[in-house]
């Protein structure tokens, strides 16, 4: 089964939740998402069997070592870009997270490599989240 930008979009969302210490459900996210449960439940269902998540019944999800790797490296690139286009590009901050939103999926390790020597190797983006160590 390949990455999307859906998969990966859930990815990113289960990783902040888990960061702020909460239990992740069905609910949860079709509340977040603004859709049904059942859809909810069958992208869960694909991650699962991505080895992406663990999911049981009256369990919250969580990410497997594998997922958080995805997640940890998405929500990289998003605060990345964001903070990119706040420093170098001199956009506002509250202008960049949907261009982020669509950069984020780029498979694209050096352009990631260069957006973080740019702004040399800094840690926070621009709305004061840290942004993950990742090795691009």
């Amino acid at each position: 089964m390949k990455k999307t930008k859906e998969k990966e979009h859930y990815l990113k969302e289960i990783y902040k939740l888990e960061a702020s210490d909460q239990n992740v459900s069905v609910s949860i996210l079709s509340a977040m998402f603004g859709i049904s449960k059942p859809s909810v439940s069958n992208m869960i269902k694909k991650l699962v069997t991505m080895e992406l998540l663990n999911s049981a019944p009256y369990k919250a999800i969580v990410l497997t070592s594998e997922g958080r790797k995805l997640a940890r490296t998405v929500v990289a690139k998003h605060r990345l870009i964001e903070l990119f286009l706040v420093e170098i590009m001199d956009f506002e901050p509250e202008n960049v997270h949907e261009i982020a939103e669509e950069i984020e999926h780029i498979e694209s390790p050096p352009f990631f490599r260069k957006v973080k020597k740019m702004l040399n190797q800094r840690e926070i983006d621009p709305h004061g989240s840290p942004i993950p160590d990742i090795e691009f």
